[in-house]
């Protein structure tokens, strides 16, 4: 008869512990319990087994067998009964199935002159219990162990297989899981890239108009020099706030700050919380600036007694919602109209509203004074 290897206790393992022996078709034998109350059959039963096991364990049933049976490594169980009065299986057996594990137990050959009652045990894994005629016992049993334990065998290899099925269908969810992630980083640096590149195009369109309007508005080379630095500057902090808002939308308070910083101590700002989408934050940035540097120049800021008050308020006409920027000088002599707009004035009138007759920039006597409206399409959250 086979032999086969027998492997550590303590998972469903140990029914499939005939594997490594019918793949390679060596190895040693496996361990096997036989409980019997006559002792006088243990020596015949460890002679009739001793070519399928590499120890035939013997005991008597009880407590001891039990004990046996929890804390061994068998491969099958043999359980020899003497009851013969056909009621039903003894103590004996019901003990034995009961201390059992279901399909994580070795299974059991119940040996007894007349068939025990097998369902009434309630044993819930059929194929691994099995009766063999106590006049039989020589020629069925060697067989029917051999057969036990292959059906073990076979069913601790599916068991196994199945666990592997579901190692490898986690692993497969992992892997799918990582991959969703990286397709999800992938789309979101890909638009990243693409509104970079975007930023950029828009970044150069406005210094390409910028340089051009400086240089043809009439200065000599150091103050052309002088008013281009400035408004570089004014673009590159603007630049800065809508790269750190990473396209969340930029505060107009922030643009406010940066923009007024060197005149700040003469300017009073306030508004509610209004973030600016990136498209219009360069543009109305480099507003703010020219207002700056022509109070600095003509308006207000020209005198030690002038001030600038900035205001935003959100306003509501029907579907049409828009943010009013509100400049406001006082204190400074008063402006002169001119002639004609310079590349500051021009930039502060593109922020009127659409198709208005009133003009947004009034030159009253108590100083300058615009209003710059931002449609609500470029308004991110406010």
């Amino acid at each position: 008869y086979p032999t086969y290897r027998s492997r550590p206790k303590g998972r469903c393992d140990r029914l499939d512990s005939m594997q490594g022996a019918s793949m390679t078709g060596a190895g040693a034998p496996v361990d096997l319990l036989v409980i019997d109350a006559v002792a006088a059959r243990h020596g015949s039963y460890r002679d009739l087994l001793g070519g399928l096991a590499r120890q035939v364990v013997t005991v008597v049933p009880g407590d001891a067998a039990r004990e046996r049976l929890r804390t061994g490594d068998f491969a099958a169980v043999l359980l020899h009964l003497d009851d013969t009065d056909g009621r039903g299986p003894s103590d004996d057996l019901a003990g034995i199935l009961a201390s059992r594990d279901g399909q994580c137990s070795p299974p059991v050959i119940v040996i007894s002159a007349r068939a025990p009652d097998l369902d009434a045990a309630g044993f819930a894994a059929p194929g691994l219990l099995a009766y063999v005629p106590a006049a039989f016992t020589a020629e069925l049993i060697p067989e029917r162990v051999s057969c036990l334990i292959e059906l073990a065998r076979v069913r601790g290899e599916l068991a196994r297989r199945d666990e592997q099925i579901g190692v490898l269908a986690h692993q497969l969810e992992q892997l799918m899981a990582a991959a969703a992630e990286e397709r999800n980083t992938s789309d979101v640096l890909r638009a990243r890239v693409g509104e970079q590149i975007h930023r950029s195009k828009n970044l150069i369109t406005i210094l390409q108009s910028v340089a051009r309007r400086t240089i043809s508005d009439g200065r000599d080379i150091s103050e052309s020099r002088e008013a281009l630095m400035g408004r570089l500057r004014a673009l590159a902090r603007a630049y800065h706030l809508i790269t750190s808002a990473d396209g969340g939308g930029t505060e107009i308070s922030a643009v406010v700050e940066a923009e007024l910083a060197d005149v700040s101590p003469r300017v009073t700002a306030s508004g509610p919380s209004a973030r600016l989408a990136g498209s219009v934050v360069q543009t109305f940035a480099l507003a703010l600036h020219e207002l700056a540097v022509n109070a600095v120049k003509h308006g207000a800021l020209r005198s030690p007694d002038g001030s600038i008050a900035v205001g935003w308020t959100f306003f509501e006409h029907g579907s049409d919602r828009y943010l009013e920027v509100a400049w406001t000088e006082r204190g400074g002599p008063p402006p002169k109209v001119p002639s004609q707009y310079g590349f500051g004035l021009t930039l502060v009138s593109s922020f009127a509203r659409p198709g208005g007759v009133t003009p947004n920039i009034t030159f009253d006597t108590g100083g300058l004074a615009c209003r710059m409206r931002l449609p609500q399409e470029v308004i991110v959250a406010g």
